[in-house]
């Protein structure tokens, strides 16, 4: 399997996902007017953006970082809708439009609703883009979790790695395997509790993508506390909803399981409490749970291997310095005017860096690198 298949695997399971697509599209046909301008953050294969196209809007904005927006503009021209899209290859954040719009919509929804970026890109692109009494779909993101036991799933995921495996220790892959949330099917068997509703966001008001809530569950039954999970309910635009919840799972989504470091014994009315953060535009997730006089502490910044020294470069406080690849990028970037081939750009960068770039092969994919990014 190729990068490639991956990626057609991937756009097709969003597309096949019926109950996702429709609901998406009867909420655009719900809201989007004639003659309507629109936005669309993160169009992906441009469905969406499609869609409003054929609820009659004039004109599509339809904004993509990555190359799916290749795909999304050959099937834009092949069904003869490119007189009405107006295609932005970079993050939104980096764009300016040259009018506002009636409506703003995106997807971009996570496993557990935040994780994908969508509360940051959709505050900055309403504060900018966005007509003062103009609609954002979708409205609203509700958070609901629960303590759950799975014993099978933190014995397949978690404890693997505290075991030899082939002679060798991986016990350090553990530790990382506990600080990530993992996307998961669930059924209400594996509660220990009431679901709880962690929190509610108004697309229309939120004002930071960083979110924070504290909640109490009351254990239903005995068991084995394992982790906590959770899912989302979005209200679309008015009256139409969309959930990962374990009652209404779409082929796309799974659910997400936030782990404890360890498994803790739970009797019928027993209290846990539980404080989450997110941070970083959803890319960042802390939990805090206590339960029996037992405190966890865990974080997805945990989560990855890296250097001591890496969550320090992203401190307020820290004072940046460019590394000798950061010289060579800065340095290709001032020969960037337009005038000097490719080739003659990879000739001056191992003539400017012959300790760092030692070979043609080097300086070529050195060379493409911030060709891509940078023009």
């Amino acid at each position: 399997m190729t990068k490639y298949t991956d990626f057609i695997n991937y756009n097709l399971s969003m597309l096949t996902d019926h109950i996702r697509t429709e609901t998406y599209r009867r909420a655009l046909l719900q809201t989007v007017k004639s003659h309507d301008v629109i936005l669309d953050l993160g169009c992906g294969t441009g469905i969406l953006t499609f869609f409003a196209c054929q609820a009659g809007a004039q004109r599509v904005y339809a904004i993509e970082s990555e190359d799916v927006i290749e795909l999304a503009k050959q099937v834009c021209a092949k069904n003869g809708l490119q007189d009405r899209t107006i295609f932005v290859r970079d993050p939104s954040f980096r764009v300016e439009l040259p009018e506002k719009v009636d409506v703003l919509v995106t997807e971009t929804i996570g496993t557990f609703g935040l994780d994908e970026g969508i509360l940051g890109s959709v505050i900055d692109a309403r504060d900018r883009f966005l007509r003062k009494d103009g609609a954002i779909i979708p409205r609203s993101i509700q958070l609901f979790m629960v303590p759950v036991e799975l014993p099978g799933f933190y014995e397949h995921m978690i404890d693997f790695w505290a075991s030899d495996r082939y002679g060798l220790d991986f016990s350090p892959v553990r530790r990382l395997a506990a600080n990530n949330f993992h996307p998961i099917r669930l059924s209400k068997d594996t509660f220990l509790s009431e679901p709880v509703n962690l929190l509610q966001i108004l697309l229309t008001e939120a004002k930071s993508s960083d979110v924070r809530s504290e909640v109490s569950f009351y254990g239903t039954r005995r068991g084995k506390l394992h982790g906590i999970a959770g899912w989302f309910i979005v209200e679309v635009t008015k009256g139409i909803f969309l959930s990962n919840a374990p009652e209404s799972v779409t082929s796309h989504w799974g659910l997400a399981f936030f782990p404890l470091d360890r498994p803790v014994a739970v009797e019928r009315g027993n209290l846990m409490r539980l404080a989450i953060e997110s941070t970083g535009n959803g890319s960042a997730w802390n939990w805090q749970v206590e339960v029996n006089e037992q405190r966890f502490n865990q974080s997805t910044l945990w989560g990855f291997p890296q250097t001591m020294e890496e969550p320090h470069k992203l401190l307020p406080t820290c004072r940046p310095r460019l590394s000798r690849r950061g010289q060579a990028e800065l340095f290709l970037l001032s020969l960037f005017s337009g005038e000097k081939t490719i080739s003659e750009l990879e000739q001056e960068l191992r003539r400017q860096f012959p300790d760092l770039i030692r070979s043609q092969e080097q300086a070529s994919a050195s060379v493409q690198e911030v060709v891509r990014k940078c023009t």
